[in-house]
C-alpha cells in the first residue's frame, strides 16, 4: 500500500486530507504540522501526525515515502524542503499546491529529477465539489499519474493542464473563483435588501437561485448558453435585465474579462518572484 505524506493541515490541507477520508482510498496517510493545534485536530479527524518525517519513519516503521503532497503557504516551502534529506528523492513523487512556485523552483531548490505535480485546488474541495487543475512534470511513470489522478479527483473534479502556464489561468478562474461567486450572492443579497427585502429574505433568494441554478446546469448537461436562452422569455423580465448583464460595452463579460486578466496577471506575477 502507497505511503502518502501531507504537510500541512491548515484550510486546504484538511479539507484535501478529509475528501481522501471520504472516499476511502486505499492508502496509508500521514499528516506533517508543525503547529499543535492543527496536528491534534489530524488526529480527531482520524489521522496519524507528526512534526516532522523523521518521525514517520522512526515511529511509524515506515521504510520509504511514495508521495508528498505539500499543502503548505508557498513562504514556508523552504522549511518544509529541509526535511527532504532523509528520504530517496527520486524515487518520490511531489504534488505541489503552492501558487507561486514553479517546476524550475523545485528542481532549483529540491533536486533536478524532482518528479513534481503542480496543482491548483479551490475551497470548495472541503464539501467534496472541490475542482483543480494540475500540470506534472514528464518524468512520471503511469502508475504515479493514476494516483495523482485517483488523488485530486477524491475532492471533486481534476483537469490535466497541457503546459504549466495554464496554472495561471486556473488560478484566476477556479482557484479565486468561489470568492466572485461569494461576492455575487453578497452583491445580490445587498440590492434585494435595498429594494426592501429583509436581510434573511434576500439572502435565501440570492443564494438558493445561485444553488439552483448551478445544480441544473450540472444534471441538465445542456449548455449554459441554451439554458440562458430558455430562461429568458422575448419581452419579458429576464430580457430586461439581460440587456444591461450582457451589454458590449460595461457588461458582464468586460468586467469578468477584466477581473480575470488581472488576477492572472498577478499569478504571473508571484511566480516570477519567486
Amino acid at each position: 500500500m502507497k505511503n502518502i505524506v501531507l504537510f500541512g493541515y491548515g484550510k486546504m490541507g484538511s479539507s484535501i486530507a478529509n475528501g481522501w477520508l471520504l472516499k476511502k482510498l486505499n492508502f496509508n496517510f500521514y499528516i506533517i504540522e508543525k503547529e499543535a493545534l492543527l496536528r491534534e485536530d489530524a488526529k480527531m479527524d482520524g489521522f496519524k501526525a507528526f512534526n516532522n518525517i523523521k518521525e514517520i519513519l522512526n515511529e511509524s516503521n515506515v521504510e520509504n515515502i511514495d508521495i508528498i503532497f505539500l499543502a503548505v503557504k508557498p513562504q514556508q516551502m523552504l522549511d518544509a524542503i529541509k526535511q527532504f534529506n532523509v528520504i530517496d528523492i527520486e524515487k518520490t513523487l511531489f504534488i505541489s499546491i503552492a501558487a507561486g512556485l514553479s517546476f524550475s523552483w523545485f528542481k532549483n531548490k529540491v533536486h533536478n529529477n524532482i518528479k513534481i505535480v503542480r496543482a491548483m485546488p479551490n475551497l470548495p474541495a472541503s464539501v467534496g465539489k472541490g475542482v483543480t487543475g494540475y500540470c506534472k512534470s514528464d518524468n512520471l511513470s503511469l502508475n504515479e499519474e493514476e494516483n495523482t489522478n485517483t488523488l485530486l479527483n477524491s475532492f471533486g473534479k481534476a483537469i490535466c493542464l497541457d503546459n504549466e502556464n495554464l496554472i495561471n489561468v486556473v488560478t484566476a478562474i477556479s482557484g479565486s473563483g468561489p470568492a466572485y461567486i461569494f461576492y455575487l450572492v453578497e452583491v445580490l443579497s445587498k440590492i434585494g435588501m435595498n429594494q426592501g427585502l429583509s436581510a434573511e429574505s434576500a439572502k435565501v433568494l440570492a443564494l438558493e437561485t445561485l444553488i439552483g441554478s448551478a445544480m441544473l446546469l450540472e444534471s441538465s448537461n445542456i449548455d449554459p448558453k441554451i439554458l440562458r436562452q430558455n430562461v429568458t422569455s422575448p419581452g419579458g423580465t429576464t430580457e430586461a435585465g439581460l440587456e444591461i448583464l450582457a451589454s458590449k460595452k460595461n457588461g458582464l463579460f468586460d468586467l469578468l474579462n477584466n477581473t480575470i486578466s488581472c488576477a492572472k496577471q498577478k499569478a504571473i506575477y508571484l511566480n516570477s518572484n519567486n
